[in-house]
């Protein structure tokens, strides 16, 4: 206890010398640090700031554009936010300073078609209400010169910027597949696709196609009346009721029984017709022709006529064998031949050589159909003319070089049918010419009954006879041996 005291002692009165302390020095200044970061795509580039610390420089614009600079950062730089920065920092965090524009790929082309491709058979709703089943629009039809096709050409795209300056090339867009089939053309900036011909659109799933003429097996409840723009083959049979027309020529294969055919050009018929109501502004070709009504401008070939309304521009020939005719009536522009007239029966035939009525009226048509072509083309010729002249001087805008090549395309269209209309007149007035100066030939016999006029003369057969020509001498009816 007493050594405790004694120490504590001690240390009171001990003199213990002060040992004085190293003066403290302040801290340096740090200046802000400026970090320069950029995406692995390059697309955009960042800045992070560290705070200046004991009084250190904050960021200036300088030392910023100093450091993106640096880096390389070169484009989409964004000098609003830099100023922003240098005068009220932010620190810690990590801010979009610039960016990059990613590259925009071209559009693939593309194609709007104007027309019909596939067949889709429908009912046709008349303004009524009332359905037809026989109008089911089962051909596309078009005429020269009409739009099949509209093509968009692809787009080449965007190029594109990394932040560093670095180009990225777009990908460019792929060019429709060529559409131009049979009878097509394209326009010169390879835009639109015409139709050369008139005809009907066929698509085979590449390309399109007008064909002028179209073949098909049966006309029936499957197809419909049929209206073509150009020729038509069927190969079998017309079922009862059905309507075909054709702006061409009509050829068939099997019986046509209580139907009606219209053609612009000739009917072949490899049978015959019976019961039916025919049509054509050529020549009529048929085996036989039975209980029908018949209107052609042009002439009739067949075996046999037989209880049949006839109207002929031109010449009427009954050949081979039978090359009869009997019964109903015939007006008949020029000739009759046949091998036998009348029958046994002595039905009552009336044989007339003289003005028909179909080829007049076809006459009319024509006289006044040519002086509008003619002033249409006039128009056209002008229009192209024009457009022709702004072309050459590279002053043509787009939208009138389509009107250009819709303006050739019915310029051609018009002369063609100027020019063929023109010679069909020329070639019915040289009928009409000759009507009432033909002759009726009878190879064979002519029976009783037969009632003939040729011009204004008239005759009445009331005896049988053999192989007798019969003409017109003046105001009576003339006859001779065959």
């Amino acid at each position: 206890m007493s050594d405790m005291s004694d120490i504590k002692s001690s240390i009171e009165t001990e003199n213990i010398p002060v040992i004085p302390t190293a003066e403290v020095t302040p801290p340096l200044p740090i200046d802000a640090v400026i970090h320069v970061l950029i995406s692995s795509n390059r697309m955009s580039g960042y800045l992070c700031i560290d705070p200046p610390m004991n009084g250190g420089v904050p960021p200036t614009l300088t030392a910023l554009e100093a450091a993106i600079a640096s880096c390389k950062i070169t484009y989409g730089v964004n000098t609003a936010k830099l100023k922003e920065l240098a005068e009220n920092p932010i620190y810690n965090e990590k801010i979009e300073i610039a960016q990059g524009i990613m590259p925009e790929n071209g559009v693939n082309g593309t194609c709007a078609f104007k027309v019909r491709l596939k067949a889709d058979p429908k009912p046709k709703i008349k303004p009524d209400g009332t359905v037809d089943y026989r109008d089911l629009g089962m051909v596309e039809n078009v005429k020269k010169g009409q739009v099949l096709c509209v093509i968009k050409h692809p787009t080449a795209g965007t190029e594109g910027m990394t932040v560093t300056g670095k180009k990225l090339l777009p990908l460019k867009g792929k060019a429709v597949p060529s559409l131009l089939g049979k009878n097509t053309e394209l326009s010169q900036d390879g835009t639109v696709i015409y139709a050369k011909i008139d005809g009907q659109v066929e698509y085979d799933d590449r390309k399109i196609h007008v064909n002028k003429t179209l073949s098909i097996k049966d006309v029936d409840n499957s197809t419909g009346n049929l209206k073509v723009v150009g020729d038509v083959v069927i190969s079998g049979t017309v079922l009862p009721h059905f309507v075909v027309e054709a702006s061409g020529n009509i050829e068939i294969y099997g019986t046509v029984a209580s139907a009606k055919l219209k053609a612009e050009g000739n009917i072949i018929l490899r049978s015959g017709v019976i019961g039916s109501e025919l049509s054509c502004k050529g020549d009529l070709t048929s085996k036989f022709i039975e209980n029908s009504n018949i209107s052609v401008i042009g002439s009739i070939t067949a075996d046999y006529i037989i209880n049949s309304n006839i109207e002929c521009g031109q010449s009427l020939q009954l050949i081979g064998s039978k090359g009869k005719i009997f019964g109903g009536s015939c007006v008949v522009g020029q000739d009759i031949t046949a091998y036998v007239i009348g029958s046994m029966a002595w039905p009552r035939t009336d044989l007339k050589l003289g003005t028909v009525p179909a080829v007049i009226k076809r006459q009319q048509e024509l006289t006044q159909l040519l002086p509008g072509l003619e002033k249409q083309i006039e128009s056209l010729k002008s229009l192209i003319s024009l457009f022709q002249q702004q072309e050459s001087a590279n002053q043509l805008t787009p939208q009138n070089k389509m009107i250009l090549d819709k303006s050739i395309f019915s310029y051609e269209t018009c002369t063609t049918m100027f020019e063929s209309s023109k010679q069909e007149l020329a070639d019915i007035n040289e009928s009409i010419r000759k009507m009432g100066c033909g002759k009726i030939i009878c190879s064979d016999h002519i029976f009783p009954g037969i009632n003939i006029t040729i011009g204004p003369a008239k005759l009445f057969i009331v005896d049988k006879m053999r192989s007798t020509t019969f003409y017109n001498n003046g105001d009576k009816i003339c006859q001779s041996s065959s």
